[in-house]
């Protein structure tokens, strides 16, 4: 009875140091608000800049890119804390629905963007957060998402 008892702490140990590590080595890309509205359809419309029905790596940057110009105000290549969250009166990026945008401009995003933890977001750090989301929904690994892709529920929470 004791040798399985401690075989079960001993397994138990394990899993749990390996389950660690797994999370460790994948970084938290999304928040379930966050990606629950961006794999809405009506968003996959929105970076679909050829109507193809399918979005390009290279549609997901130009997108992207024209976000971080719309949120950067002061035109320095970097978002502060301020332009992430915006004012009260421009909260809702025209060029996104406001549920997705209001999820974007949450400081948890912020955070998880801001890889050097400066609390400023650069244009690189923002494409390549938004390219690593892209990887994760392309699991045909085809560098484009078509509508079932981009609905798959590929991150964790929602």
């Amino acid at each position: 009875m004791k040798t399985h008892l401690k075989l079960s702490t001993l397994v138990a140990t394990m899993l749990m140091v390996a389950t660690t590590q797994l999370m460790a080595a994948e970084p938290m890309l999304s928040t379930g608000g966050y990606a629950t509205q961006l794999q809405k359809l009506e968003m996959m419309k929105m970076l679909d800049a050829d109507g193809n029905h399918m979005v390009t790596i290279a549609e997901s940057d130009a997108y992207y890119n024209s976000i971080f110009d719309a949120l950067n105000k002061d035109q320095d290549d970097s978002l502060d804390t301020k332009e992430w969250a915006g004012t009260t009166k421009q909260t809702k990026l025209d060029l996104a629905t406001g549920g997705y945008t209001r999820e974007l401009r949450s400081m948890k995003m912020m955070k998880m963007m801001d890889t050097d933890a400066d609390h400023l977001v650069t244009r690189e750090e923002f494409l390549n957060h938004h390219r690593a989301i892209f990887n994760k929904m392309d699991t045909s690994t085809d560098k484009q998402l078509d509508a079932q892709e981009w609905v798959a529920k590929v991150f964790g929470g929602h």
